[in-house]
């Protein structure tokens, strides 16, 4: 059984670190493509998952400029208290600010275990922890679980730059003229849909298995983040039920109106398959890019002429998309970049 408890109702700057937790989950780790969902302010600030929910990534964050070993002690206890729950969660991580004081052995590393700290201040970590759990609890902690918990803990660093975390799940390497603010309003989209999760209630909510979480529908999805950037970028919801581009009209003029809403439909389904096929994630954005790119240079005016272009230059087209679907994103992203114009 696991009882959800009152959770904390942050500031904006909390906020935003959450933003930044679910984020670094999303895609800086090396485990990044295991992680489908990202279950916010249910069992802690955020927690990722796989596809099944039988595998958790644990993160509290925590944004506090002067932490010390207790007070980072203090800020383990939420992880703390999942490591011992009916719960199985698989990776406990604390995300905080770079450390100001001379608590670490190395401190240029970014993600370290607590062997990274000096043995003095392990202690005081160890006996903020206790002190907390005390307070919530009124009993004492098992020494052997505080113990085995923290072997466990990633203490990871958080960046400053909100742009950062952005420009790391698209992984755009060529295109420098896209200006930060860009990325920070969708950085800010990101933080506000995760903000309005936060606001939904389910203290004192039971569940018996980590997937029974879902019903309180505070989740976000891995591919819920890849559509809204992908959706910025294009400057309309590319999966809505939409008029046809008018630079498309072209392709498909010797069709009925019946069969000009099947093929979109077509295009659609086989866009949505290559975003959401989160094994070959890196090759859609560099796709995706060079399509960008393409379209920014480049002097041709129809679709079709640019999809040349493309092949010419040898882009690498993902394999489930067919000339249709590409010429189809091609007009959408070009008439995009014409309305920005």
């Amino acid at each position: 059984m696991y009882k959800f408890c009152t959770t904390e109702r942050n500031n904006a700057k909390a906020n935003e670190y959450e933003t930044k937790a679910m984020l670094y989950l999303s895609s800086f780790r090396k485990d990044s493509n295991e992680i489908d969902a990202f279950l916010v302010d249910c069992f802690n600030d955020i927690t990722g998952s796989n596809q099944e929910v039988t595998k958790l990534w644990d993160v509290q964050s925590k944004n506090v400029k002067s932490l010390n070993p207790t007070k980072i002690g203090t800020a383990l206890i939420t992880l703390f208290q999942n490591y011992i729950s009916n719960i199985d969660f698989t990776h406990f991580i604390l995300f905080m600010p770079k450390l100001k004081e001379m608590y670490l052995q190395d401190e240029t590393m970014t993600i370290y275990t607590i062997d990274n700290f000096h043995e003095k201040h392990k202690v005081k970590i160890t006996e903020g922890l206790k002190k907390e759990y005390l307070r919530r609890n009124s009993n004492t902690a098992n020494q052997t679980e505080i113990e085995e918990f923290l072997k466990k803990i990633y203490f990871v660093v958080a960046s400053e730059n909100k742009v950062e975390y952005i420009k790391n799940i698209i992984k755009f390497k060529n295109i420098v003229s896209i200006e930060d603010t860009f990325f920070v309003s969708i950085f800010d989209e990101i933080r506000d849909k995760q903000t309005q999760l936060k606001n939904i209630d389910i203290e004192g909510k039971i569940i018996e298995f980590a997937k029974e979480a879902l019903q309180f529908e505070k989740t976000i999805h891995r591919n819920d983040i890849d559509i809204l950037i992908i959706n910025r970028f294009v400057g309309v919801d590319l999966f809505s039920n939409r008029m046809i581009p008018n630079l498309f009209l072209e392709e498909i003029k010797e069709y009925d109106q019946e069969e000009r809403k099947d093929i979109i439909q077509e295009c659609n389904a086989a866009l949505s398959r290559v975003i959401f096929n989160k094994n070959n994630k890196k090759h859609f954005w560099i796709f995706f890019e060079s399509i960008i790119s393409i379209l920014r240079n480049s002097k041709c005016e129809a679709p079709r002429q640019i999809y040349q272009e493309m092949k010419s230059k040898s882009v690498k087209i993902p394999l489930l998309l067919d000339e249709l679907s590409v010429i189809y994103l091609i007009s959408i992203l070009k008439e995009s970049l014409e309305n920005d114009n």
